[in-house]
């Protein structure tokens, strides 16, 4: 029997030569090539294909593409079509699980792989799983695990669900120690004093670092409930629904969990049982479990669940910290992010990690207008020139990098665990805060519960005001 192979591409010359040469194919047919993604998500509905070829696709990551589709279609083999200017992503495709092909494609290439044992697609060990990517630039399936939806008949109109847009924030650093949390505590703190169209912002932030987070500590907040407890209330649903559909949950395996888990739906509403509040501020957040070793029991898919029903939760602004790698945990919350805070201090070692990165993301064609750069620390006199970073970093010259200083008050607030954002006071950091939160997410011009003002002293000097 031929096995069914479904294009998607939108290079229209490489797709009608391959047409043209597997109509003679004894082992393969085309049962649909899509040009877009909506139409791409259509046709794995309808056609059934037991291969998908995934070219070019344009405003699209082909990664996080390759993941949803395996999410939703774990039993599917995935082959990338990729240029030779492209094979430089060969290990990173590899790694996701798909066999990669140099185009012009070749019908013997393609009919090589029908006969590859399907193991070897879905096979891969539970540890090198690839994560299910999660971006807005790509559309879920209408089968995936979409919440509940809210009822007319609900008593609150709500419901937990807000209909409103999210903005969606990573702070990431690709180094340790540069201040990426401090950023991230700060910005949250901000956003919960600022208002939109009047209302006042409803602000979650999580820690993403899910072995050594520090946010919690960082606000003095208790570390329980936490992100673990989540995770676990979802392995209890997931293994609800597997033993219904007559399988043992301790012989399943990873992508059959992944399986399972875009069948399943959670509700946004349950949010509210996993997080903490700070009280000063009002501000929510999912912390990082307690014991380290709670952290090598969330898998991919839980954090792609956890994800995808944030998205529909009643949180105007999500913020996530992250750890200073490229775990699964991170990439999710990179490509799960609108924007990213790129956070680094103006020292060798952090702007070389920055600008590797930089040329990384660039390379899988990441949307570079979501980035904005950080620099920490900043003090008056430093080796490097923000224009020499700027440069080093191939900026364009209208990309602004913005800077947070180096003063008393911030090594006081770390310490402590009183945001500088509830200092009282005008200080250096809060005014360079309070910009980076602007630029991110435009705000009304009136505050909540803003700190009385300070008796008017005589104005200090420009380079006072802004060192300190």
């Amino acid at each position: 029997m031929k096995k069914r192979l479904l294009i998607v591409d939108d290079d229209k010359d490489s797709t009608s030569a391959l047409v043209r040469q597997l109509a003679e194919s004894t082992w393969l047919e085309i049962c649909g090539i899509a040009t877009g993604i909506d139409e791409a998500w259509q046709m794995l509905q309808t056609t059934l294909p037991d291969m998908v070829m995934l070219g070019t696709i344009k405003g699209a990551e082909r990664g996080v593409v390759c993941q949803q589709f395996r999410l939703a279609y774990p039993q599917l083999s995935f082959i990338a079509a990729c240029s030779p200017q492209e094979l430089m992503w060969e290990p990173f495709f590899r790694n996701l699980g798909l066999w990669v092909i140099v185009k012009p494609v070749q019908t013997g290439q393609l009919e090589a792989l029908t006969m590859v044992p399907q193991a070897m697609y879905t096979g891969i060990p539970p540890q090198q799983q690839p994560a299910p990517l999660a971006a807005t630039a790509v559309l879920s399936p209408t089968v995936s695990h979409t919440p509940q939806a809210v009822t007319e008949n609900d008593p609150d109109p709500t419901n937990g669900v807000s209909t409103g847009p999210k903005h969606l924030i990573t702070v990431y650093g690709p180094k340790g120690g540069v201040g990426k949390t401090f950023i991230s505590r700060e910005l949250a703190v901000y956003f919960t004093t600022q208002k939109q169209e009047g209302r006042p912002l409803r602000v979650l932030a999580i820690d993403f670092n899910l072995d050594l987070g520090t946010f919690a500590t960082t606000l003095n907040l208790p570390r329980t409930p936490n992100l673990f407890t989540w995770v676990q209330d979802i392995d209890t649903q997931l293994h609800s629904y597997a033993q219904q559909q007559g399988r043992d949950p301790f012989t399943l395996r990873n992508e059959e969990w992944q399986e399972f888990a875009s069948s399943i739906s959670l509700s946004p509403q349950d949010i509210e049982k996993y997080i903490v509040t700070h009280t000063e501020t009002g501000l929510h957040v999912l912390t990082s479990p307690r014991d380290i070793r709670h952290s090598f029991e969330i898998r991919d898919y839980h954090l792609y669940l956890i994800l995808e029903t944030l998205k529909q939760s009643m949180y105007d602004v999500i913020l996530i910290d992250t750890a200073p790698d490229t775990t699964d945990a991170t990439i999710q919350a990179l490509f799960f992010a609108e924007q990213v805070v790129m956070v680094g201090n103006p020292v060798v070692d952090s702007i070389e990690n920055i600008q590797r990165l930089l040329k990384l993301l660039r390379e899988a064609e990441y949307p570079e207008e979501r980035i904005q750069v950080c620099m920490n620390r900043l003090q008056r006199k430093e080796m490097f020139t923000l224009e020499e970073i700027r440069a080093y970093f191939q900026l364009h010259p209208s990309k602004k990098i913005y800077s947070v200083p180096d003063d008393a008050e911030v090594k006081k607030s770390i310490n402590t665990g009183v945001p500088v954002m509830l200092h009282p006071g005008r200080i250096a950091a809060k005014d360079a805060i309070e910009t980076l939160g602007k630029a991110l997410l435009p705000v009304d011009s009136e505050r909540v519960g803003s700190a009385p003002k300070e008796k008017t002293k005589e104005r200090p000097s420009l380079f006072r005001w802004l060192w300190g």
